[in-house]
């Protein structure tokens, strides 16, 4: 008797992911950017989000590995970034506390160059973030898309209509 409930039991449990309990596809909201007075702002699900790294969590959750690459790719960058400004801090504290060992010319040349490669890091990495929210808003725009579509046939000549995608 107890062999039989521990054959069901074991059974039981071999089965239990046959069930269909397979993860569903998660619903993703889109981003909107909104435009400020100096930054930009984000709207997601109602709530306004002042960083782009406060929507790292949505944009991860798609699960598409465009996006994933993209906001990655943005968030080594604009680490990296991070890491230029506090060594330019620090070898400016340095050139403050210790005068005279550091001329003045050789200063102002790595002030300059880590401005230079800040400006061109934020500039790369904004390009990286607006096509990972492109790519993601696309996604969040699969369920429902109504567009105007045009197809050529060859020699028949063109075909133009309304074209409805839905996910089922």
């Amino acid at each position: 008797m107890k062999i039989r409930h521990l054959f069901v039991f074991f059974l039981g449990l071999l089965s239990l992911p046959s069930f269909g309990q397979e993860e569903g596809k998660m619903k993703l909201y889109p981003i909107e950017q909104l435009e400020g007075s100096w930054r930009k702002k984000f709207s997601y699900k109602r709530q306004i989000i002042e960083s782009p790294m406060a929507l790292q969590i949505p944009l991860l959750e798609a699960r598409d590995p465009e996006v994933s690459y993209e906001f990655l790719t943005y968030k080594r960058q604009k680490r990296g970034a991070e890491i230029i400004s506090a060594i330019t801090t620090g070898f400016s504290i340095y050139t403050f506390l210790s005068k005279g060992q550091v001329s003045d010319g050789f200063y102002w040349s790595v002030v300059g160059g880590a401005a230079v490669l800040n400006l061109y890091l934020g500039a790369v990495s904004m390009k990286h973030f607006n096509r990972a929210l492109k790519r993601y808003n696309e996604l969040a725009q699969t369920d429902s898309k109504i567009s105007l579509q045009m197809n050529t046939h060859g020699f028949s000549g063109n075909s133009v209509g309304l074209v409805w995608n839905y996910q089922f």
